[in-house]
Parts: structure tokens; sequence; C-alpha cells
């Protein structure tokens, strides 16, 4: 190339070029779903200010005009040809968050729906080329914009056609339907489901008006307040009554009123009860006002944004939603409860009061879980529990199960399933020796005369597992040749021989107690490679204030270990100064070596109590509470006490 050449190749623009399908890519499903379209260009008419829109829809399938009509603003010709040419045009920035209506519609506040422009390519949906014809301030502009065939400099051309006088404002798109066509009936359906009733927007299809979606026949409403968010509105609807929102069965979110997606209960799949067969989704309809959503909105309102701020206000909503349906369930369940305990009075009448309410609550648990069951299933139910308390060692078992606060009975049901009775004794058995340990370490840990030698460091060597879920392990035991190490570190201390002799695997000082607990390291063919981790558990006497002094000789225990020579390098060391309170200087776990290998942590035995009720899911409270309680089931004991009715489902 010589040098003429190269200089004008420098100058030479090279401008992109648009494939041939980079509209379908940038508009999605505006261009390829004709529902999404039609109430995409039907939003555009709410957004210009409209207040009818005619629309002509043929009744055949074949090649014949489509037009919508609006009485909105319109567009100059300046306007257009900005608005109109620009991709991606910012709505927002250029004409702000309102519609702006001709001065004589009726006005009621709207929020625009439109924010990027991409409506107006939903006319490709039905044919590669409509008309524009759009006027205000006296003059009518037409164009036709005509998408390009193959790659090239621009995805459509835009063709002024004529520039008229025409009074008045509005604007009409129009086309040849070549392809997507819609039914009629379904074109009224579509267009009536997707927008809410406004006196100050009409639709008519075909000169015939359009009813839109009334939020009517309301079983209630609820205001929802969401911190930092802002207020949705939950409408419940009872679809036994008439109307167009009894059609709509499921959750429908509207913003701005016009409705995001579908109605439906998909969110709601881990629950039973709403799967869309039953008469209880059937029945009833929730409608989100989430005016507050309007950003988190997809561009095609299909749904929303996977923002954390959509899901925040949706999972807030499914619960505000749950809870009125376990409401409005009340008296259903109720009604099949008493029909299913009818069926058993005789049993249940041999039982005591205690058994039955636990049977009771059981039912009431389950049918809030599940609430599609039907009368034959909680006769099961109710016959299997009854013969279950008949037993004493099934009352045993119900009784200590009662007193748990199940949240997931389809787990409870496979754990039956899959356990044998012998394997739930073992559980049960587990469980209780661990509760024991809670309740003699709350009488003992805050008393001073508390002898910690021979009282506590006992407990605590049977609730390693109170310090966390890795010394759960029946591997981890009292190590008497550390043990030896820190007592050689300490000998010139007031060491208590005298129980040293009785208890060699604790450490006994004046105001405290060491425990010194370690498992095997094993190599890769399972051979014991040394230790693995060493516990170091020091209790302070009852009343004792933890300091940094006590954090130091901790350490000093850790570092003697590690200088003595009995584990390697790397073994973690973990240890734990337990008393009444902590100094501030004591509050924060001193690490030591790189990666850290020695952890030592402070704690007060009200934290190590609190701990320990945590891993044992508080069921020692709860069980106190339960003996405070009077166990006794209403409707069992209405039933038992009234004379026998039919029972449609009895035996």
């Amino acid at each position: 190339m010589n040098n003429k050449n190269a200089s004008q190749a420098e100058e030479q623009i090279l401008l992109p070029l648009f494939g041939s399908h980079f509209l379908e890519d940038h508009s999605r499903t505006l261009m390829s779903d004709p529902k999404v379209a039609l109430v995409e260009i039907i939003a555009n008419c709410w957004d210009a200010g409209a207040n009818r829109v005619g629309i002509t829809w043929p009744k055949e399938s074949i090649p014949e005009l489509i037009e919508i009509k609006d009485d909105g603003t319109g567009m100059t010709y300046e306007e257009f040809t900005s608005r109109w040419r620009e991709l991606n045009y910012n709505r927002k920035e250029m004409q702000g968050d309102d519609v702006v209506f001709p001065d004589d519609n009726k006005k009621s506040r709207r929020k625009a729906y439109g924010t990027n422009g991409k409506g107006r390519h939903s006319m490709f949906c039905f044919s590669n080329r409509y008309k524009v014809e759009t006027w205000r301030n006296g003059t009518c502009n037409s164009f036709t914009v005509t998408r390009s065939q193959g790659p090239g400099t621009s995805p459509f051309v835009i063709t002024p056609s004529s520039h008229v006088p025409k009074e008045g404002h509005g604007t009409i798109i129009s086309t040849e339907l070549a392809s997507n066509y819609i039914e009629v009936p379904a074109v009224r359906d579509l267009i009536g489901s997707k927008f809410v009733t406004d006196p100050g927007f009409t639709i008519y299809v075909n000169g015939e008006l359009v009813e839109l979606t009334k939020i009517e026949h309301l079983v209630g409403t609820r205001k929802i307040q969401i911190k930092d968010i802002g207020d949705i509105i939950l409408h419940c609807v009872d679809s036994q009554k008439t109307g167009r929102t009894s059609r709509q069965h499921g959750v429908a979110w509207w913003v701005n009123k016009r409705l995001v997606g579908e109605p439906s209960w998909r969110e709601f799949d881990d629950f039973a009860y709403l799967d869309a067969r039953t008469i209880e989704a059937r029945r009833y309809t929730f409608i989100v006002k989430a005016d507050i959503l309007a950003e988190e909105v997809k561009e095609d309102w299909s749904d929303f944004k996977d923002t954390e701020k959509a899901n925040n206000v949706k999972s807030l909503a499914k619960e505000h939603i749950l809870d009125w349906l376990r409401d409005l369930m009340k008296d259903v369940h109720k009604a099949h409860k008493i029909a299913a305990v009818s069926s058993y009075k005789k049993d249940l009448k041999q039982l005591p009061t205690e058994s039955r309410y636990h049977i009771g609550k059981f039912v009431d648990e389950l049918q809030a879980k599940v609430t599609t069951l039907d009368g034959r299933v909680l006769n099961a139910t109710i016959e299997v529990l009854s013969k279950l308390e008949q037993s004493r060692s099934g009352f045993a078992l119900l009784e200590q199960l009662s007193k748990l606060d199940p949240n997931d009975l389809d787990a409870l049901n496979q754990i039956l399933e899959k356990w044998t009775v012998q394997e739930a004794r073992i559980v049960l058995n587990e469980l209780g020796r661990r509760l024991k340990v809670i309740e003699s370490l709350e009488n003992l840990v805050e008393n001073p005369s508390t002898d910690e030698l021979h009282e506590l460091q006992p407990l605590f060597q049977k609730g390693l597992w109170i310090f966390g879920p890795e010394y759960e392990s029946i591997q981890f035991m009292s190590n008497k040749s550390l043990s030896t190490v820190i007592r050689n570190l300490i000998k010139d201390k007031e060491v208590k021989s005298q129980f040293a002799r009785r208890r060699p695997d604790f450490i006994a000082l004046p105001d405290s107690s060491i425990g010194i607990y370690s498992h095997d390291a094993f190599d890769e063919r399972g051979e014991v490679a040394g230790i693995g981790k060493v516990l170091i558990v020091e209790l302070k006497r009852g009343g004792f204030i933890v300091s940094s002094k006590e954090m130091r000789q901790a350490e000093d225990y850790a570092s003697e270990i590690r200088k003595s020579g009995k584990i390697k390098r790397d073994t973690q060391i973990e240890a734990f100064v337990l008393g009444t309170t902590i100094a501030d200087d004591a509050k924060d776990p001193v690490k030591k070596g790189e990666p850290t290998h020695t952890k030592i942590q402070s704690e007060t035995y009200s934290t190590t109590l609190r701990k320990a009720h945590a891993r044992t899911f508080n069921l020692l409270k709860k069980i106190e509470q339960a003996k405070e309680t009077e166990l006794y089931d209403k409707d069992i004991e209405e039933v038992l006490n009234t004379p026998d009715q039919i029972n449609m489902f009895s035996k």
C-alpha cells in the first residue's frame, strides 16, 4: 500500500453493522410472542395519556388490517423522529416517570410503563412493515417503518409519507397482519386480564368495550409495610363470586395497574395445599399491588428482575399470604377434624385427656402443613395415633414427640418410614442424657461453693458437644499425658494434690480446674499418627471474672504442650476459659500461629448454657413449659361430650 492509500485508510470511518437477527435479540418476546406484543402496544397508549383505545382486529386468520388507535397526546415530527429512531430510548430521562395528558382528556395520575422504548418494535411481531400516523398541534405526520432484511447499518428504516393538517391529537399504528394471529375472544380476554379498571382508560376491540379487571369480591385487604422499601397492598379475592379475578387463580402481581406475568402459585411449590388442582388454590386469588417494584419489572413485563429488592418484597408477601390462607382454612380444618374424631369416639374415650391432647395437636399441625388432607386420611391418622397411645411404650414415644415443635412434617414422615423403634429409642436416650447434663450444669456453674474438679469437670467431659459439632466424636477423650505437661508447668502453684491422685485426668487449682482432651490423627493407611486436635477447658469458680491474665495463662498451657513434643507443629489447640463474667480485655479471642493453630477464647457460663440449649433445640425449656400447660384439646373433648353424629367418612 502506497502512502496515499494508507493515509486514506486512516481517515476512513467504519460504522457498525447490525445482524439480521439483532431486533429479535434486542426485543426478545416483544417480537416473538403476540400476546406480549399486543399488551405492550396498548401500554404505549397508556403512556401517551390516552383516554380511549380502539383496536381493529381481524375475525379470521387471513392477511387483513390490524389497527390500534388512541386519543393520547400524539407526537410532532421532531418528537417522532427522535424517539422512534433511537435504540434504547430512555423515556424516564427524556419524559419523566409520570404520564402527560392532553388538555381535553380525563386526567388520573398515572405512572408510565415504558422505560427503554423497545415497545415500539412490537408491531414487527405481526408484520415486517407498519404505518404510524400521529398528530398534535394541528398537524398529522405519517411514517412507514420497515424492518431491514439481512445485515446492514440499521435494523429498520423510517420513511416519512405525508404531512397534512389535522385537528386534535392521537396516534394510529396499523399493518396488514401477516403472522401470529390471535382469535378475537382471546384478544379481549388477554387485554381484560392485563389492566385494572381505570375511569380514565377504556379499550374497545372491534367497537366493543373490553371489561378490564376489577378488584372486587374482596375477602379483605391488608397493607404491608416493608422497612426501607415502602408499602404493598394485599387483596384476597373469593373466586366463588363472579368477576374476572375469579378466573385468575394464584397470586397476581400488579404494578401501576398492570399485571406482571401471570397469576400462579409457582412461588409456593413447597406448600402442598397450593397445588393448582386443590380446592383452596382454585377458590382464592391474592392480588399484590406493588407499585414500589416499578423499577424491578422486566422489559416485557413477564416477571420481576432477580434483584435483592424484588426478592425481599416477594418473600415477605409470600409469608403474609400463607398466614392469611391458614386463617381462611381454619374453619375447614376444624370441620374435617371433628368429622374424623367422631369416627373414633369409642377409642378416644378410653385414653386419658393428655393423650387426646397429643392426638389433637398432631392433627392440627398436620393440617397446617398439608391442608389438602381429606377426611379419610385424617381418619387413618387418628386411628394409628389412638392405637399408639393405647400401648405403654407407644405413649412414651408419642409424649416425647409431642413436646417437640416440628416445623417439617415431611421430614417427620421420612423418619417414621426409615427408623426402627430401637433406633428411635437410642436417639431419645442420647437426647435425655444431654438434657440431664444441661440441667445439672444450670444448678452448679454459678455457685461459688461448687467443686469444679469433682462436679463440673465430669459434667463438661460428658458435654464436650456444647463447644462445637467437632467435639461430638467419641474419639475426644481426656489425655493424661498432656495433663502431666500442664502439671509440670504449674508445679510451683498450689495444686490440690489430694484431688489429683483421685482424678489424674483433671488438674485442680485453688480457683479453677483444667481438663485436657484430644483425638488421634491418622495417616493415609488409617494408622494412628499422633494427635489431631487438642481441647483445653478451664473452669473458674462461680463468681469469677475472667481477665487477660487468665487468657495468657491458657496461652502458656498451649505453648507448653507444643514445646513438650507430644504433638505436631500444625496440630490445632483450642482453649476455653469459662467464668461468671468476662472483663473487657478478655472478650476477644486470641489466635496464634500461621495459619491459626492455637485459639484461646473466653466465655461466660450463661453463654455456654445458651449454646447447650440451642444445640438441643431448647427442648428442656419446652418440656418445662409443657408440664405447666393443661393438655386439653377443645375440639376432641367437645366431640366426645356430644351424641354420636353421622360421619360421611365413618368406618
